[in-house]
Parts: structure tokens; C-alpha cells; sequence
């Protein structure tokens, strides 16, 4: 079949609008509305260790956050109630500045964070030294700062050890490998998990993998094995660092890792936190509200019960 001149002619609004929109552009300001600052609570406890409760504000989207923001975001002025077997117990405040060297190393620890940065915001946490976690117990916080109460429940569950942790290489990865894990699920449905992993003497502390959550709806009362990829950290994009390192643990590594228990609540409201954080910059991912374990207010109430081994990384 032979094609004439005009087999090949495009229509001409097409190609006049075409012409148009490439020519002009017309800047679209899109204003995005400022929210009500809700009161955020980021607290846990654990067995045989104190509760620690951070009191702060919601922040708007483009507001900054950097370790000079963390004094006016944490601050004090706050009650915080913990109700455990019927008995409420009024927490500390508890300021940075107030604390001696030896307390900073010790708040640095409970906190997570840097003692310089503690030092630096002069943060304040609520917490009381007479309360432990306790296994089995279940506990109620209420938090009221400048008029706005919220609360939240959450049990401490008996911790579910793994039966085996290794080190292994995939295929012909060389020296490179992944943490694997083998533990008998409860036969009872709901349970819910949460690991966390860190290098001796390279990483902070323990850290959380994007997907640090599991439950057990397809595993519930059986034994279960899996394995988990090491958590990337800024070093890991530093420019003497191998890219080929990412991700994976190596033979001469120790890892420390942890395995919590945790309850329903608190598994939900940190998976959509996780899903949250993994769909970020994503075009297809649907908007959605982050949950939350905090009624009247946004943040985490978490009762963790852990089992801590040690991995050496050998062949």
C-alpha cells in the first residue's frame, strides 16, 4: 500500500494547542492549610525498665525540624498519668538542663539520643523511677498539656524468644549475608512483633529496619523462620563507603538484636507509620492518614517486651 502526502497531516488544533501550552507558563501557587496543632505523645515502657513519655505539638508540613527545634518541641509543663492495676502514678518531669553528667549518660541511653544533642535542647521527658514494666500488666496514660488531654492503653505482653538467630550468605554474595530468625508463634491469634538490629561498636544503638512489624494472622500457633536485611544509615551514603555493602551484614560483624512483643494497638499504629514512611515521594501511593494508639492526639504508646540475643558473623 503506498501512503500519500497527506497520510502523514496532523490536524491543526492539535498541533496550534500544542504550540500553545508550550509557549506560555503559568505559575500555580497551591497553598496548603495550616492545621490545629494536636498534642503528640511519644512514649513507651518495658520490662523491668521506667516508662518515658515525650509531650509535643503537631508540626506544620514545611515547619523545620533539626536538633535547635527539639528544646521548644520537647518541652515541660505537661502531666502525665500512668493508671497500672488500678493505681495512678503521677510521672516526673524531667529536664536535661537538671541533669548531672552521669544522669545525661543515662537519659541519653533511655532517650536514643546523643548526649550533645540532649545537652544542646535542653529536652524534657516525663517519667518515674518507682514504675516498672511488668509483665502481664496493662497500662492506661492519660497526658494533659496547656488544656488538650489524651490517652492511651497499652499491655505488656510475655516476651516470645527465638529458638535460633544466624548469620548466613545468599548464593555466592561472598562475604555478605543476612540476619535469619526461627521462633514459635503463640497459638493464640493477634500476636504482633517488632525487631530491631545494631552493630557492635559501629551502628548508635539498636535500629529499626522500614519494616520493622509483623503479626501473625497467616502463622498464628506455628513455627516461623525469616531473615532481615541490615538497616541503612547515613554512613552507608558517605563517600568512602562500598554501595555494595548496603543492606547487607558481614563476616566479622556482632550483632545485637532485639525481638518485642508487642500488643494490637501499638503493632497498627506503627505498620501504618512504616507504610506511611515507604511511600513517600511515591506518585502512586494513595493518601492516607497516619494511625495512631493516642485518643484525642497523635503518637505512639508502646509496652515492649523483648528477648535480646547476640549474632556473630562468621562463615
Amino acid at each position: 500500500m503506498r501512503l500519500s502526502p497527506s497520510s502523514f497531516r496532523l490536524p491543526f488544533v492539535p498541533v496550534l494547542a500544542l504550540l500553545l501550552m508550550a509557549g506560555c507558563e503559568t505559575p500555580i501557587d497551591v497553598e496548603i492549610p495550616l492545621a490545629e496543632p494536636m498534642l503528640v505523645v511519644e512514649g513507651r515502657i518495658e520490662t523491668g525498665a521506667p516508662p518515658i513519655v515525650l509531650l509535643s505539638r503537631s508540626q506544620n508540613y514545611f515547619d523545620p525540624v533539626d536538633a535547635t527545634l527539639l528544646g521548644s518541641l520537647y518541652e515541660g509543663g505537661g502531666e502525665v498519668r500512668i493508671t497500672v492495676d488500678g493505681e495512678a502514678i503521677l510521672l516526673d518531669e524531667v529536664c536535661a538542663g537538671d541533669l548531672s553528667p552521669t544522669e545525661l549518660l543515662i537519659a541519653s541511653e533511655l532517650l536514643g539520643l546523643p548526649v550533645e544533642v540532649l545537652m544542646f535542647s535542653n529536652l524534657c521527658a516525663y517519667t518515674s523511677f518507682g514504675l516498672i514494666g511488668e509483665i502481664g500488666s496493662t497500662y492506661a496514660l492519660e497526658a494533659i498539656l496547656d488544656g488538650d488531654t489524651v490517652s492511651s492503653v497499652s499491655k505488656l505482653n510475655p516476651p516470645v524468644p527465638l529458638d535460633s538467630v544466624w548469620f548466613e550468605v545468599p548464593g555466592t554474595a561472598d562475604s555478605l549475608g543476612f540476619i535469619h530468625a526461627l521462633f514459635e508463634d503463640p497459638d493464640s491469634l493477634g500476636n504482633a512483633y517488632r525487631w530491631s538490629a545494631g552493630r557492635q561498636g559501629v551502628d548508635p544503638g539498636l535500629l529499626y529496619n522500614s519494616v520493622s512489624t509483623v503479626e501473625d494472622a497467616f502463622f498464628n500457633g506455628l513455627s516461623f523462620e525469616f531473615n532481615q536485611f541490615r538497616p541503612i544509615t547515613a554512613e552507608d551514603f558517605e563517600d568512602d563507603a562500598n554501595p555494595d555493602e548496603i543492606g547487607f551484614y558481614k563476616w566479622g560483624d556482632t550483632v545485637t538484636v532485639r525481638w518485642d512483643h508487642i500488643d494490637r494497638g501499638a503493632y497498627e499504629a506503627i505498620r501504618s507509620m512504616e507504610e506511611q514512611l515507604q511511600s513517600q515521594g511515591s506518585p502512586f501511593a494513595n493518601p492516607a492518614d497516619v494511625a495512631t494508639n493516642i485518643a484525642g492526639g497523635l503518637g505512639l504508646w508502646v509496652a515492649y517486651s523483648p528477648f535480646v540475643d547476640t549474632v556473630v558473623c562468621v562463615p
